[in-house]
């Protein structure tokens, strides 16, 4: 009590003030409706600008846990799909269990002809080296790296990298690869030219290897051009990197280039899914 009777006494000019200005706002509001109401007015604005930076933040918090249980979600659906596949393929190498994980992005480039991602997920999650890399709408590359706690995904905008792929509509196989020009395009080679391809035609990765399933998408035919009747006027119109691959195998007679549109946008990328092969190892004895 005494604490409190020394803290009045050594605050008493401030004390004093507050008491007499409290009594005059009072007094102010009792006889003067004018500010009265503008003073409501004042509070209520107050009020009503907190109550909608609370909502907004807890709006953001809670759209932030929906994404994360949608993404949660994504990946319970995904592995339970495999479950099925497997069922419905018993004598194939389609048979392979994969199991999905999610990493987000975040370090990410296009600006090169060798370009890589770096998400956030390493050694102790069990990512390792050649692990397919996909997003909600399709491919995104595959993992040449991993430390502890990152690793390092090759895009599939990089020229080194190679991916077995095929027209979902007549199942022909091919390499998908890029060609170092356009960011949205990739192009598929070793498609004979009497195959059955039309621009519009769904690409899916055709599932020769352990690193994609069989069935991801991938994108869809945007051009297609013949190696061997190739006419000036079109030779013209493609990217130096395209010209210098059809000099490369223009000896390879009957033989297209698609040109396929990416379903996945490569420059905003976010959360992305690992996709590792449950049966690896066995495979991988097995070819040697």
């Amino acid at each position: 009590m005494q604490k409190i009777i020394d803290f009045i006494i050594r605050k008493k000019d401030f004390v004093v003030y507050f008491i007499l200005l409290s009594f005059s706002l009072v007094l102010t509001f009792n006889t003067n409706f004018y500010q009265k109401s503008k003073f409501i007015v004042f509070l209520n604005s107050i009020a009503n600008d907190s109550k909608e930076t609370l909502n907004k933040l807890n709006g953001y918090f809670v759209l932030k846990k929906i994404n994360s249980d949608l993404i949660q979600e994504n990946l319970f659906l995904k592995n339970k799909l495999e479950g099925v596949s497997k069922n419905a393929n018993s004598d194939s190498i389609h048979n392979t269990t994969f199991y999905y994980q999610n990493a987000k992005v975040i370090s990410n480039n296009l600006s090169y002809l060798k370009n890589y991602l770096v998400i956030d997920k390493g050694i102790k999650n069990g990512l390792s080296k050649e692990m397919g890399v996909i997003s909600s709408t399709g491919i995104v590359g595959i993992i040449n790296h991993s430390s502890l706690n990152y690793s390092s995904v090759m895009s599939v905008l990089n020229i080194e990298t190679k991916i077995n792929a095929k027209v979902k509509r007549s199942s022909y196989f091919g390499t998908l690869e890029w060609d170092g020009s356009s960011s949205e395009h990739l192009l598929l080679n070793d498609i004979p030219e009497t195959a059955d391809v039309k621009i519009g035609d769904s690409i899916i990765t055709g599932g020769m290897s352990l690193i994609f399933p069989e069935g991801i998408n991938i994108g869809v035919v945007s051009n297609l051009i013949n190696q061997n009747k190739l006419t000036d006027d079109a030779y013209k119109t493609i990217s130096e990197n395209q010209k210098k691959k059809y000099l490369d195998l223009n000896f390879r007679e009957n033989y297209l280039n698609i040109e396929v549109k990416l379903h996945t946008n490569l420059g905003s990328l976010n959360n992305v899914y690992v996709i590792e092969s449950l049966n690896k190892v066995e495979f991988e004895k097995i070819k040697k």
